[in-house]
């Protein structure tokens, strides 16, 4: 016990109360340390340290970078931290032999020593507690008023007042007793045509401003047409801000399909158009705003959307098959700028379902083919074979997730399932299998194996209880798990990820994306024009990039007003 040098210390004495004890009681030497303590084993002459373990479980032997090198490796248990002689690990790939050197004189064979024993592994600690759920962000602020609505029509003028009465017509002279006729003469030579009498005194009367119509074979009378030398009307009086006005009181009785205007095309042989601008597309109705003007429009449809199934411009095949409409409430009561159907036929039910044809809607852009912003909800979609299908690269500035039922039962509340995500395009798979022998052999699924571009990296683990395995050999098609300690029976899970087979095809994020603006330039695109205190951002593609500054007005020829 002199090896031990220990210093007066409370610890000294507690040691020195351990190696006293009779030789006949057996028990271990325990020695508690003060925080930041150390226990130490000096050499005799108490000046050089040989052991040291410190308070915080590391130890530390100064003298051994200093010994001579031996023929063993010193290896622990990492759950226990025994110290023993490494196991033996499986050999890898022979190398290539080199020339054979002169044989030496044969040295003794020494001993073979023991094995050590593999220590347990131990269990795994248990999960900690779920952090509690942060507080929820503040409201935000209301949005910005609606723009006013439309004003209506004018109403209908008042009733056209009676005709002034005619005056009185004179007696007539008595008739002179008809003569005898007389035998007839020779017929005598034509003679010449006598100049044109005087018009004698008018007989039509009506209202002022009225267009007149015939009332009968030789008479004129009033008609539904007025015309005040400004504006023309029909069934109103003229006003100031309309050419022509064209006002009728539908009368329920009549039934369906009535209107104030209508416009309806014919043609004795077939005469296509040749494209779509004024001059070059056959109409039932034309409207032609020449100056373009700001809240200006060709054609302009308004209602005041009083009832569901309402809007303001109405587009369909003539039975209602498929058709659209422009400022639409429909029959929840919610507003649509643009809504098209093709669903439904003639309104009345659904259509044989087995046949189903036609685009609810369809967008053809030049920089963006189309966008949707809601203050809510950017868009939904929903379909029997897929909600949505992109022909195409896609790009999110947030993440993506599936909602997952808890349950089975109806109405089981969801939770988000995130997608792996990765800076690299790759694919993954993972399975159990089960190793009763030295090794086994797993293969990858089919549509797995199609998807690998390369051979992918392969980890496996061990399931119950502690076994050497290691993965012998890897392919495109699967890989090989050999025991590294004889035969075994045990259960392993293992996850393989490789690169895809087209990753090789991946382009760089392009620059406008990869830019912190782009969001933002992207949101001042989709304005709101109902504001308007504020305009949108412009976009267009100059060949090489996408921009968001105004775009070059095109060529235009000289501007003629049509007569």
């Amino acid at each position: 016990m002199r090896a031990l040098n220990i210093l007066r210390h409370p610890l000294t004495l507690a040691v020195q109360a351990v190696l006293y004890l009779s030789p006949a009681v057996a028990a271990d030497i325990e020695a508690q340390l003060a925080p930041g303590d150390a226990f130490v084993v000096n050499s005799q002459s108490g000046t050089v340290v040989r052991l040291r373990v410190k308070d915080d479980g590391s130890v530390v032997i100064p003298g051994l970078p200093a010994t001579a090198g031996e023929e063993q490796n010193l290896c622990f248990d990492t759950a226990s931290g025994q110290l023993g002689r490494c196991a033996v690990l499986p050999v890898g790939p022979t190398g290539a032999t080199g020339p054979a050197g002169s044989v030496g004189a044969t040295g003794a064979t020494g001993p073979v020593g023991a094995t050590g024993m593999v220590g347990a592994t131990g269990a795994n600690g248990a999960i900690g507690a779920t952090g509690a759920t942060g507080a929820a962000g503040p409201t935000g602020s209301a949005g910005a008023p609606g723009a006013t609505g439309a004003t209506g029509p004018a109403g209908p003028a008042g009733a056209t007042g009676a005709n002034g009465t005619a005056g009185a017509t004179g007696a007539a002279g008595p008739n002179g007793p008809i003569g005898p006729t007389g035998p007839a003469g020779s017929v005598g030579a034509t003679g010449a045509t006598g100049p044109q009498g005087i018009p004698g005194p008018g007989t039509a009367t009506g209202v002022a401003n009225t267009i007149s119509k015939f009332t009968s074979a030789n008479s004129l009378g009033n008609s539904q047409l007025l015309d005040n030398g400004t504006s023309m009307s029909f069934g109103i009086a003229p006003v100031p801000q309309y050419g022509l006005y064209a006002y009728r009181q539908q009368l329920t009785a009549t039934g369906d399909g009535q209107a104030t205007l209508m416009g309806y095309r014919t043609r004795d042989t077939q005469n296509d158009g040749t494209a779509y601008g004024v001059s070059t597309s056959n109409t039932a109705v034309l409207g032609y705003t020449f100056w373009g003007d700001v809240y200006t429009f060709g054609v302009s449809g308004f209602t005041y959307a009083d009832y569901n199934r309402t809007g303001g411009v109405l587009g369909a095949e003539q039975s209602g098959t498929y058709w659209g409409s422009l400022g639409y409430k429909n029959s929840a009561s919610t507003g649509y700028g643009v809504y098209g159907s093709t669903a439904y036929n003639l309104g009345a039910g659904r259509p044989d379902p087995g046949i189903t044809q036609g685009i609810g809607g369809g967008f053809y852009g030049g920089a963006i083919g189309s966008w949707s912003h809601g203050e809510v909800m950017g868009a939904v979609s929903s379909g029997s074979m897929f909600a949505a299908y992109n022909l195409g690269n896609v790009y999110t500035s947030g993440y993506t997730a599936d909602l997952v039922p808890t349950s089975r039962a109806a109405g089981a509340d969801r939770v988000a399932a995130y997608a792996v995500t990765s800076t690299e395009l790759k694919v993954y798979d993972s399975g159990v299998a089960q190793l009763d022998g030295d090794q086994i052999y797993v293969p990858f699924s089919t549509a797995y194996a199609g998807l690998l571009g390369a051979t992918p990296i392969v980890t496996v683990s061990a399931v119950g209880s502690p076994a050497h395995i290691y993965i012998a050999s890897i392919d495109k098609t699967g890989f090989t798990v050999a025991s590294a300690s004889g035969r075994v029976n045990a259960r392993f899970n293992w996850i393989a990820v490789g690169a895809r087979m087209d990753a090789d095809r991946v382009t760089a994020l392009p620059a406008e994306i990869r830019a912190g603006s782009f969001d933002q330039s992207m949101r001042g695109v989709m304005h709101n024009e109902g504001d308007t205190s504020t305009s949108a951002t412009p976009v267009w593609f100059d060949g090489q990039r996408l921009r968001f500054d105004r775009a070059p007005e095109p060529t235009r020829g000289p501007k003629v007003e049509p007569h």
